[in-house]
């Protein structure tokens, strides 16, 4: 049990870093929602690039990364609900490439695209701030329910492994990838001033 204790501590920690994370994020963008007047190219590309940091960091999370496998084919409530997070990233992940896309296109960025611009952010953290949420009232009370103590402790290995140093299982699903424009989603921390 003592390793459940361990794996569920080490995955509400990081939950609670993501969620900071999260609100710092959310608060730039309010701050150039708020600044629109002034808001130029070169600032719309850095509130950009901190979303991509961020989507790298959320996506090689532990829950991602260990919970969500492990309740994989447990039964209908556990597919029910991981079908429903995929499809929360899903949203954001549009959401971001919509983002690259319309930065991209901004030749001349007037207040209109500007405007555009910062409702997508936004949009892109309402989806990550609602994934976040189903996992912590929906997913961790399943999994709790659901994993075994050898689940549990295969999930702490890893965790262990990790924090130790080794190359954890970095799967990736629903990466983001589109050359054009030079975004890509292919690391994994984040670091938000």
């Amino acid at each position: 049990m003592l390793t459940a204790t361990y794996a569920t501590i080490a995955i509400a920690t990081e939950q609670d870093k993501t969620r900071n994370m999260l609100c710092r994020l959310q608060q730039y963008v309010e701050t150039a929602w708020n600044s629109l007047h002034n808001l130029d190219l070169t600032f719309i590309d850095t509130a950009f690039g901190k979303l991509t940091q961020f989507d790298r960091f959320f996506r090689t999370r532990k829950i991602e990364l260990y919970v969500i496998p492990s309740l994989r084919g447990l039964s209908r409530d556990a597919e029910i609900v991981i079908a429903e997070l995929d499809s929360i990233s899903v949203r954001a992940a549009t959401t971001l490439r919509t983002i690259s896309e319309q930065i991209t296109n901004a030749v001349e960025l007037g207040s209109s695209k500007a405007t555009e611009i910062c409702h997508s952010m936004q949009l892109y953290c309402r989806h990550l701030d609602m994934r976040l949420e189903k996992e912590e009232k929906e997913l961790m009370p399943l999994a709790r329910r659901m994993l075994s103590v050898e689940q549990w402790f295969s999930i702490a290995a890893q965790l262990l492994s990790e924090q130790s140093g080794g190359v954890p299982d970095r799967r990736r699903r629903g990466e983001i990838s589109q050359s054009s424009n030079g975004f890509r989603h292919h690391g994994t921390s984040a670091n938000l001033h």
